[in-house]
């Protein structure tokens, strides 16, 4: 599943970041070499602007990459109780990575998860 658990929705946004910075990259060189129109051919300014935020937005995602890599090695892995595969849990509450069932940490929160 492409969005179940934390750990897989925080990764989609770390990719997503990668791929904005190479398009936004990618607007400033279109820019520079003329092919958005005249009025920014040939400015060195405004290729160096969108490629220094590019790499921003790269340097972004790989500094959440390295987060989401610490914070995976302390999630607490569970079998989940419908597919039986293991699964991490991170916080209280997560669903598992593989069928989206609630999972809960909190064992009065065991019968009815939200």
């Amino acid at each position: 599943m492409l969005f179940s658990g934390k750990l897989n929705r925080l990764r989609n946004f770390a990719l997503g970041l990668v791929f904005v910075g190479i398009v936004v990259m990618y607007i400033g060189y279109a820019a520079f070499a003329g092919y958005l129109g005249s009025l920014f051919q040939h400015n060195i300014i405004v290729m160096a602007i969108f490629l220094v935020l590019g790499f921003l937005f790269i340097i972004g995602s790989s500094i959440m990459y390295m987060w989401i890599g610490m914070l995976s090695t302390k999630a607490v892995q569970v079998y989940c109780p419908s597919c039986g595969k293991v699964t991490k849990v991170v916080g209280l509450k997560d669903e598992c990575m593989f069928c989206r069932q609630k999972l809960s940490l909190d064992p009065k929160d065991a019968s009815n998860i939200d």
